[in-house]
């Protein structure tokens, strides 16, 4: 134990060392106030503009990471009372092959030229605020947390910019509101910031602070930004906001023996700072009817599909209320999901609260909703409160409680537990653990969750793996369990080989890398339920395209039976299986671009043969059109042979950047489900929409219905 605190300590000091030998390398960019009007047009004519000393010298992280960018990059930085100004000049010797194929709000910013700045509002090196822009107008805004390991990119803000394509390349000109970010409310600030910069003919990645090739696809890496200085006088604001709506359509929902009805509502949602790091969130009578529609997914497995949250009240600070075991999806103690939606369809959402955000080395989240009554649900009290506290340079502790508790008696269900992360050896090294419990009514005993995880990364070789016990009666039912009653044991090994641009392979070849995972899931008698062995390679193409294969030796134990589809049983049973893959993705930054990928192999007592395709036409920047494609062939003996198709078409045409309309349609042939969401947005103002949203879902096997049609608006007053 001595040993294991003294290691702790040691790699504790070697990364303060090192945090320390960083400091004094940061790049330092100073903004100048100025009482002169800014016009935001995109050309940065104003006089002042030239007073400033530039942040130039951008460093390439790929493909020839550490050297100068191909096409110099100029940025400048002003402010007064109200705004931050950012003024880049991106030069570029042939402007007319610039790639534009997107200019919506929020749209494919990273499938495109582009531009962007990130800010560290409270310099902590983890968190802040990712504004990027496309030479034509498209914006997208970004909320992150753990330096972009929590993302939320529905968070939507209010900032203004401009751009203009030039005869040497384009230029971008912000207006951010301080306003709309959180900092502390000192009287002179320092902030972390970084600049970025996409080429994407040449698939070039610059930024203005160099970071490590291992980190080189994740912009958000703010522990390796600069510095802001310069900025005094500046308030946050009252950062109060309110938002209402107005909600009027027309409603058939035959599956739920309601008929034919219209139906007209309203709703309010208020935001207010309480302090300059934590945020007050109110809700009432909350709507999201003009939320986009799930994918559908094909489950041949025994596990619950996992969905993502899409909802704006509960996507924004989504990070401050993250506790996630280590695996993809295994286990999570909140999931938002589980409130306001049952069985895919909503809930209605009475009234909610939300506290998140900052108080001194603490991160909170507080969280408290009321949904109402529906159908057989009954109506429900939902409570979630986290906290995390930073320690040493890159590490953090933190505590979490969930409850659920309905208006029956003895209907409820509570979560806690605690978790440790820490990162040493300039976050090359990642150890941390967790703990768990779960009550819930007839479930006694048998009730944590444990896990264990190491991890190393220094860009060549890559090491992963963890410990998980999830025991039989370990019941989050505000969160998602994939495998309840398990112990998961799994590592993961690979290589990283980067290509150097001039050599004969790097003309055409990025990055080889070869990787193995290995996995063994034990039952609570300590037998093998699942033991898989998956050696994979993937290469990477200069023009981001990829290629990679795979082959898989899986055991699976089976308990009991259970069913694939409505016809086709497996029975219990020890079964071997082997299966290969092959993937090949092309530039998806192209008018024409896709993936296709075939699988094959055993498939319990059977085989299966995948056939995935997805396909995109982009013939300008307006219309943006794509298929997606999966077919499963599976053959069963002794029961026969079916094949699940499912289709998607998603559609987008953008009239300008504030105005679009979006269809996706898909098809599943196992469930007979044919789902439509069509969406017109207008942005007729900052956070401000107009939504005309119809949805249709017939799905035969549940005996589905449903048709709606809503107009909804919303009016943004923000103080």
């Amino acid at each position: 134990m001595l040993g294991a605190c003294f290691l702790v300590m040691l790699a504790g000091s070697v990364t303060l060392a090192a945090q320390q030998d960083e400091e004094q390398d940061r790049k330092r960019v100073v903004a100048v106030y100025t009482e002169a009007e800014i016009t935001i047009d995109g050309e940065m004519d104003e006089p002042v503009w030239q007073t400033v000393h530039p942040a130039t010298d951008f460093i390439q992280r790929a493909p020839a990471e550490g050297q100068a960018a191909s096409r110099p990059s100029v940025v400048r930085l002003l402010y007064d009372k109200e705004y931050l100004y950012v003024g880049a000049y991106l030069y570029d010797d042939r402007p007319d092959l610039i790639v534009v194929n997107d200019i919506t709000r929020d749209g494919g910013v990273g499938r495109q030229d582009s531009f962007g700045v990130v800010l560290d509002t409270f310099r902590d090196r983890r968190n802040g605020y990712n504004l990027s822009i496309s030479p034509l107008g498209s914006m997208r805004d970004t909320q992150f947390f753990n330096e972009g390991q929590d993302a939320n990119r529905n968070w939507d803000a209010v900032w203004y910019v401009e751009t203009r394509i030039q005869e040497d390349g384009w230029t971008a000109e912000y207006a951010i509101p301080f306003k709309s970010l959180r900092f502390s409310r000192d009287e002179e600030q320092v902030w972390g910031i970084q600049f970025y910069r996409s080429i994407r003919r040449i698939n070039e990645s610059d930024s203005w602070m160099p970071i490590p090739s291992r980190f080189r696809n994740y912009s958000q890496r703010i522990s390796y930004a600069g510095d802001l200085f310069g900025l005094k006088g500046v308030q946050p604001g009252k950062n109060f906001k309110i938002k209402p709506y107005l909600l009027g359509g027309v409603n058939h929902f035959a599956s739920r023996g309601q008929g034919t009805h219209g139906d007209l509502d309203a709703g309010l949602d208020i935001k207010y700072g309480l302090t300059s790091g934590l945020t007050l969130d109110l809700t009432a009578n909350t709507d999201f009817s003009q939320v986009e529609a799930d994918t559908q997914q094909v489950n041949l497995s025994r596990f619950p599909l996992f969905f993502p949250e899409k909802r704006e009240f509960f996507l924004e600070n989504t990070g401050n209320f993250r506790f996630e075991a280590p695996g993809n999806n295994q286990a999570l103690l909140f999931h938002s999901r589980r409130i306001g939606l049952a069985d895919g369809l909503p809930v209605p959402i009475l009234a909610g609260a939300r506290m998140t955000g900052r108080a001194g080395p603490y991160y909170l989240g507080l969280m408290n909703i009321q949904t109402r009554s529906d159908r057989d649900i009954p109506a429900t009290n939902f409570t979630a409160a986290r906290m995390r506290r930073n320690i040493l340079a890159n590490s953090d502790v933190g505590v979490m409680f969930l409850n659920s508790q309905s208006q029956l008696p003895e209907d409820y269900n509570r979560s806690y537990g605690a978790d440790v992360n820490f990162l040493f050896f300039d976050r090359r090294l990642k150890v941390g653990g967790m703990l768990a419990r779960t009550e819930t009514p007839g479930r006694k005993g048998r009730d944590w969750l444990k896990s264990a995880e190491t991890a190393w990364d220094d860009g060549l070789f890559r090491f992963n793996g963890y410990f998980l016990d999830i025991q039989k009666n370990f019941n989050p039912e505000v969160g998602f369990v994939r495998r309840p009653g398990n112990k998961i044991l799994h590592g993961e090994l690979g290589l990283r080989f980067f290509q150097e641009p001039d050599s004969s392979l790097g003309r055409y070849i990025r990055e080889i890398s070869p990787h193995l995972t290995s996995e063994q899931i034990l039952l609570p008698g300590n037998s093998t339920e699942t033991k898989l062995l998956r050696p994979q390679l993937r290469v990477e193409f200069q023009d981001s395209g990829s290629f990679q294969a795979e082959y898989i030796q899986n055991f699976e134990r089976l308990i009991e039976s259970f069913d694939i589809t409505r016809q086709f049983t497996v029975p219990s049973g020890d079964y071997h299986f082997n299966e290969y893959s092959l993937r090949y993705s092309s530039n998806n930054s192209t008018a024409v671009a896709g993936t296709i990928e075939y699988r094959n192999g055993d498939f319990y007592h059977g085989t299966k043969q995948t056939v995935r395709l997805e396909a995109t036409y982009r013939p300008n920047y307006r219309l943006t059109s794509s298929l997606s494609y999966q077919l499963n062939d599976i053959e069963l003996p002794q029961q026969g042979a079916f094949k699940i198709h499912l289709v998607g078409v998603n559609m987008k045409y953008a009239f300008n950047s504030k105005a679009f309309v979006t269809a996706f349609v898909q098809y599943n042939n196992d469930t007979n489900r044919l789902s439509s969401n069509l969406r017109f947005r207008l942005i007729h103002r900052p956070l401000s929409d107009l939504y005309v949203v119809y949805n249709e879902v017939r799905d035969h096997l549940r005996d589905l219905d449903d048709r709606e049609f809503a107009v909804k608006y919303t009016y943004l007053f923000d103080f």
